[in-house]
């Protein structure tokens, strides 16, 4: 695997975003989070997508995976750490944030579909 391979399954995992199959990488967020994503889900799909993957490896690309997609968004993902229990056990997890304020490129908001479907026009001179 190369240097690129952060870079390719952040592209994968961002067009995952859309998902909305059963599981689905991405978690639906309420408030102001539109939606999340976190490093152990990132981890365990990139053991499902990519073959001869170990579990460590597999940590270790969600994390270089979830910096490519923070850097590549420019910012408009947040990226936020937060404490997890499991098994007994403590740890900080990374979470990446898609807030629902923050404009995609590309992307039609709610505001702008109404003058998508009903765009203003001139009135006719002449008459």
């Amino acid at each position: 695997m190369t240097n690129r391979k952060p870079d390719e399954l952040a592209g994968k995992a961002w067009r995952e975003r859309d998902d909305t199959s059963r599981y689905s990488l991405w978690s639906k967020g309420s408030g102001e989070i539109r939606a999340y994503l976190d490093a152990s889900e990132l981890a365990e799909w990139i053991r499902l997508k990519e073959s001869g993957v170990s579990k460590k490896y597999s940590q270790e690309l969600a994390r270089r995976t979830m910096d490519a997609m923070h850097e590549l968004s420019k910012n408009r993902l947040g990226k936020i750490k937060r404490q997890r229990s499991k098994d007994g056990l403590s740890y900080q997890e990374t979470r990446l944030v898609l807030k629902a304020d923050v404009e995609l490129p590309g992307e039609v908001s709610k505001e702008n579909t109404d003058a998508v479907d009903n765009p203003a026009t001139d009135g006719v001179a002449g008459e």
